[in-house]
């Protein structure tokens, strides 16, 4: 976008007014300044998130353990198709393997579903219904609607 070159300043005066105490005041750092008690309560909303979210991939690392074990797949066998060692599978299992990702997730699930074969397919169970998934196309589509 090409920028305009205007021969008069299209703003009111009350605007020109307004955009100088904004950047003096910006200047002066008061325009991004948050209050050492905001700042606060964000540092333990987000730790107490974190602590959660650790929670929940702990959780989802059991399920993957249980789902593994429910086809009868070894953890090595399971860490030879990931080319990992039996104590990654293990840690992950047990909760104890920090920074679960979606990727990951996603990686182990279709590892056990190759290794099941047709046991899995004919059973249709899952821990990811991308069916699901795909009703999410955009960033809205996430939002509740009340």
């Amino acid at each position: 976008m090409p920028i305009r070159r205007y021969r008069t300043d299209p703003r009111t005066a009350s605007e020109r007014r307004a955009d100088v105490g904004f950047l003096a005041a910006f200047e002066r750092g008061e325009i991004l300044r948050v209050p050492p008690s905001v700042e606060r309560a964000a540092i333990d909303a987000l730790s107490r998130r974190h602590a959660e979210r650790r929670q929940f991939a702990a959780a989802l690392g059991v399920r993957l353990g249980v789902f593994r074990r429910a086809h009868g797949i070894s953890q090595e066998q399971l860490a030879r198709v990931l080319r990992t060692t039996k104590g990654n599978v293990s840690r992950l299992e047990s909760g104890r393997e920090g920074g679960l990702t979606v990727e990951r997730l996603i990686t182990v699930e279709n590892a056990v579903r190759l290794l099941a074969g047709q046991r899995l397919a004919e059973t249709g169970e899952g821990l990811i219904h991308l069916d699901v998934l795909d009703r999410f196309q955009k960033p809205a589509d996430t939002l509740e609607v009340a």
